[in-house]
């Protein structure tokens, strides 16, 4: 009885390391099974993550060709408004050349005690101030007929997100001050969606449309009239840089930041844009705006949104212009 009791005993052992075994493969059988599933949905991550880049590097070729093409027009614009502005109002004054480097006791003020770094990409875009700009009903057209088709202009996507910022604040029926000017796009983009288009900037506009109406810092220091909504596109960057033969002034953008609360109604909005990126100043063309400077920037207003911006732009090159709807307050 007793070795059939030790039988027995020895039976139910080799059944239960039978079942353990069958148990712990099993258990390999379900790791197995989500390692798999693991392997199949990081390979699946990895195509979206290829596809996403091969679209963004598709994207930024696009913008580059379209730079390329924008510049050619540019100069070749440029040089038949020079010969046009010879012919009418004489040999251009002469303007003295921006400064190439940053004097030593403005080095700590403009990269904040070493906190912003400075590169060089010294660039003269002075003007001579007897040769002002001149706008047209033509080219207004133009360009109403682009902005009809959705085609962006110079600065590429950030005219796609001004399109949804205005979707977003309707402008219709108000008055829109645009904040200095190369050619009267933004004025056309005013005037298609229903506003009214006044610009402000350094240097003298004629206006030979009625759609419009230009005025320079100088006359708005004497009329000083308050405007519903204002944009300023890729323009504050500057100021203060000296690129276009202003004075160097570390603070240029932040004075000129807090001169448009003045400009702007209360309650009224701004639409700014600037270059987003890792601070930094590309001296003395830009600065490029990061978790340093946006704040001192839009110190004051209430920000109601941003379009066009993502949190990795804040780490990047600077190449992303985003619009930042601010409210004065």
């Amino acid at each position: 009885m007793y070795n059939n009791f030790v039988i027995k005993r020895d039976n139910s052992k080799a059944y239960n390391s039978s079942s353990a075994q069958l148990s712990k493969n099993e258990k390999l059988k379900l790791e197995l099974k989500e390692i798999n599933e693991r392997y199949v949905s990081l390979i699946s991550i990895q195509d979206k993550l290829r596809t996403q880049a091969l679209s963004q590097v598709a994207k930024i070729n696009e913008l580059k060709a379209f730079n390329k093409a924008a510049i050619i027009k540019m100069e070749l614009m440029q040089w038949r408004h020079f010969s046009l502005s010879n012919e009418l109002f004489g040999p251009p004054n002469v303007s003295n050349s921006p400064p190439k480097e940053i004097p030593e006791n403005l080095m700590s003020d403009y990269t904040m005690n070493g906190k912003i770094p400075i590169e060089y990409n010294y660039l003269d875009a002075t003007y001579p101030n007897n040769w002002p700009l001149i706008y047209t009903d033509y080219e207004i057209d133009l360009y109403l007929d682009k902005i009809a088709r959705k085609e962006y202009f110079i600065y590429g996507m950030t005219d796609v997100w001004m399109w949804q910022a205005i979707e977003q604040f309707p402008i219709k029926g108000l008055s829109v001050v645009n904040m200095g000017s190369l050619t009267p796009w933004y004025e056309s983009n005013c005037i298609f969606h229903g506003a009214k288009s006044t610009t402000i900037d350094y240097n003298k506009i004629i206006t030979l449309s009625s759609r419009i109406s230009t005025m320079t810092i100088a006359d708005y220091d004497i009329l000083r009239p308050t405007f519903d909504i204002a944009w300023s596109i890729s323009s504050f960057e500057h100021d203060g840089l000296g690129m276009y033969g202003d004075p160097l002034d570390p603070e240029g953008d932040l004075k000129a930041m807090q001169k448009m609360k003045s400009i702007v109604k209360p309650g009224g909005l701004l639409f700014l844009s600037v270059p987003v990126g890792k601070d930094k100043i590309l001296f003395n063309n830009a600065r490029i705006y990061g978790n340093i400077r946006i704040p001192l920037l839009t110190k004051n207003w209430e920000l109601i949104t941003t379009i066009g911006l993502e949190p990795v732009h804040l780490e990047g090159p600077g190449h992303i212009q985003p619009i930042f709807i601010l409210k004065n307050i």
